[in-house]
């Protein structure tokens, strides 16, 4: 492994965290609505980045990738907001 794959991972890792930053961002009800349309697009632009690293990473460990995969639709399954009935 030489220094730039570091880096270049890093950045991937880097990438990941503000993405997650922004999906929080523009999840949020109590920012404004433009607000909220800037996180969007920030962490569509994010994601596109990150979308060569994601596949490159499906192809080595299907396995995991798989599992990872289940774990974040659970996350955003559990994450949603309730609706109540009265």
């Amino acid at each position: 492994m030489n220094t730039s794959e570091v880096g270049d991972r890093a950045q991937v890792a880097a990438d990941a965290g503000s993405m997650v930053e922004k999906v929080s961002h523009a999840a949020n009800a109590s920012d404004s609505v433009l607000g909220r349309v800037g996180a969007t697009a920030a962490a569509v632009r994010i994601g596109a980045r990150l979308l060569p690293a994601t596949w490159r990473f499906f192809k080595r460990h299907p396995a995991v990738g798989s599992l990872l995969l289940a774990a974040v639709i659970g996350a955003a399954f559990l994450a949603r907001p309730t609706s109540r009935s009265a």
